[in-house]
This record gives C-alpha cells, sequence and structure tokens, in this order.
C-alpha cells in the first residue's frame, strides 16, 4: 500500500498476514506551555476493526496524563478513532486534526517506571488540535523489507501544531510544532533491540526527523535514517549516532548526535530533557502505559520533550523517543 497516495485509513478486507497492522502517532511539544503530547491509534491485533488508542501527555512540573482504551465509536472513512480520540484527515499531505474527551490518571512520571499503570482517580482531560503543513512528506517505506517491527509502509511530516489542551477545569493553548506518521505493515516487536524515534526544531527555521533502530542480539544498526528540513527544501542525511541508551537510568541524561547533508553539518545536543513517560512494548506486537514486566531489565519505551540547542548556539525543542534495551514481555 502506497500511504503516500492514501492517508485514511484501509478498509476491509484487510491484509491476512501475520502481525499486519495500521498505525497513526502524532508527538509534540510546546516548551512556552511546557506540555508534550504523544497520541496514538493502532489497530488491535485480535480484531483489526478495533482501535487501540493511547494518549499521553507530560506536564511542567514532571507529572503525565495517560490514558489507554480499545473501541472504535469514533472510527470514520476520514480517519482511525476509538471510544474517545479521533484522528480526522482534513485534507490529505496537509491538514489533520486530533480530538478527545475522557478521564485519564495523572501520575509523577516515576510511577511509571515501577510497573504498568494501574487504575486510579481520573481527571477530565480534552484537547482540540489541529496539524497543517506544506511540507514533503518522508517515505521510509524503502526500509520496511530490512527489519519486522517498523511496517512495510511509514511516512512522516513536519508540521505546526495549533489548539487546546485542557485538564480539569484548566485550559491551555497550544501553538508548536510536531512530526505525525502513518504506517501500515507487519509488525513483530520480538526482533527490536532498541530504536530512536527523534525530532527537533531550531530557531534558524532548520529541523530534523531521525529513524534509527538496532535488531535484537546485535550491534550495529539495521537502518539509520535522517532528514533535514531547510529553507523549505527536504534534504536526505547521513545520521551519526555514537550513544544508544543501555539503561533506564540515563533517561535524562544530555547526549549529542551529528547529521551531515548537502550544505553541511549539524552538531545536535539535548539541553534538557523532561521527565519522561515510560511505556513499554510487548511480543508479538503491543505496547503499555508503564514498565511492562517482562524480566530484569524490562524493555522500556522512553517518551519524552526536550530542549535542544545546534552548533552550539542555536536554540530548539524536540521529541525523544527511545527504547532501552531489555527482556521483552509476551502478551
Amino acid at each position: 500500500m502506497d500511504l503516500l497516495q492514501r492517508e485514511t485509513p484501509l478498509t476491509p478486507p484487510y491484509p491476512t498476514l501475520p502481525h499486519w497492522s495500521e498505525n497513526f502517532c502524532l508527538s509534540t511539544y510546546d516548551p512556552k506551555a511546557g506540555i508534550g503530547l504523544w497520541l496514538h491509534l493502532g489497530r488491535w491485533r485480535k480484531d483489526l476493526d478495533i482501535w487501540r488508542e493511547t494518549v499521553v501527555v507530560t506536564w511542567p512540573d514532571g507529572t503525565v496524563s495517560a490514558y489507554r482504551a480499545y473501541g472504535n465509536a469514533r472510527a470514520a472513512e476520514d480517519g482511525p478513532g476509538g471510544p474517545n480520540f479521533a484522528i480526522r484527515v482534513a485534507e490529505p499531505r496537509r491538514r489533520l486534526s486530533y480530538s478527545f474527551l475522557g478521564g485519564v490518571q495523572r501520575v509523577p512520571s516515576a510511577t511509571l517506571r515501577d510497573g504498568l499503570l494501574v487504575d486510579g482517580p481520573r481527571h477530565r482531560l480534552a484537547f482540540e488540535l489541529t496539524f497543517e503543513s506544506d511540507a514533503d512528506i518522508w517515505d521510509l517505506h524503502k526500509v520496511g523489507s530490512s527489519q519486522e517491527f517498523l511496517g512495510t509502509g511509514h511516512i512522516e511530516q513536519i508540521g505546526r501544531v495549533q489548539g487546546t489542551v485542557s485538564i480539569g477545569d484548566q485550559t491551555h493553548g497550544y501553538d508548536s510544532k510536531g512530526n505525525r506518521d502513518h504506517s501500515m505493515g507487519p509488525r513483530d516487536t520480538a526482533t527490536l533491540g532498541s530504536h530512536q524515534w527523534l525530532q527537533g526544531y531550531f530557531e534558524n527555521g532548520i529541523s530534523f526527523l531521525v529513524y534509527d533502530a538496532v535488531l535484537r542480539g546485535k550491534e550495529n544498526p539495521v537502518f539509520c535514517e535522517a532528514v533535514i528540513y531547510e529553507g523549505g527544501k527536504r534534504y536526505d542525511g547521513k545520521l551519526d549516532y555514537p550513544w544508544r541508551i543501555q539503561d533506564v537510568a540515563d533517561a535524562q541524561t544530555d547526549y549529542g548526535f551529528k547529521i551531515g547533508y548537502e550544505n553541511g553539518l549539524l552538531d545536535i545536543r539535548t539541553a534538557g530533557i523532561r521527565p519522561p513517560a515510560y511505556l513499554s512494548f510487548t511480543v508479538p506486537n503491543d505496547h503499555y502505559i508503564g514498565v511492562y514486566p517482562g524480566g530484569t531489565p524490562p524493555l522500556t519505551l522512553l517518551e519524552q520533550p526536550a530542549l535542544l540547542t545546534l552548533n552550539g548556539t542555536t536554540a530548539g525543542f524536540g521529541w525523544l523517543e527511545r527504547t532501552v534495551p531489555g527482556i521483552i514481555g509476551i502478551d
């Protein structure tokens, strides 16, 4: 399936491939509001007509609002939807909307490191967000045959994210940038050792996207991809990523990497990583809020905003998604 030509969800009959899935995601951080969001809708492997919705919000005080549910009450031809969360493709390649209304838990970040999120008191969470972009879409299907966890089709796009986010009786304006993706194909998480899915936006107008992954039991990346956006143009990049996180204790340890491209070399460093939302992948293909008890140490998925610097002088911000290697749980 060419995802550049079909932005809306696939309609039945679905492929009969083992562990086939379809996923939509948005990750975004507004440093002025201090709010970060990781918003995911993916087909449930046990019934492809049902969507699994996962909503994660990181707050300035280090707490995380998190929610996970299954359903299709808000699914439609123009976008996926679960019981409370919906994505709509308002204009293919240019504009999407993200909306949610429901009750979520709000806990300290460290609570999610201790295990799976269990039920508890709820807070009203609502958001209405619009993603708009005229940026070239990054098509990653070329790495589809090299691994089994990403899907054979995968597109990403950076853009502007605007709207409101409400928690309880407080409403916050939101105006920043983010990266949205759409992927499709078989996913078998058992083969994943670690990965880095990163985005960044700088005051001089330069932006980047990174996807880097290592298979379980291997040392070198199975793919190591990057693109740069500058002056309205997208450039392929060559990624130099010397440090891959190995210990969950380093979740807020600052580090750096470089991306070479047609116009030079970008030296990128984190300058303050926010407390993470700790999540988990499981075998064959699911994810959970909190750390799934697969073993010691357990495989852990970090979702967190960060401040960045470019070439030591230019300020920026972005989102870091990283897998800390460990024993993966079987679902």
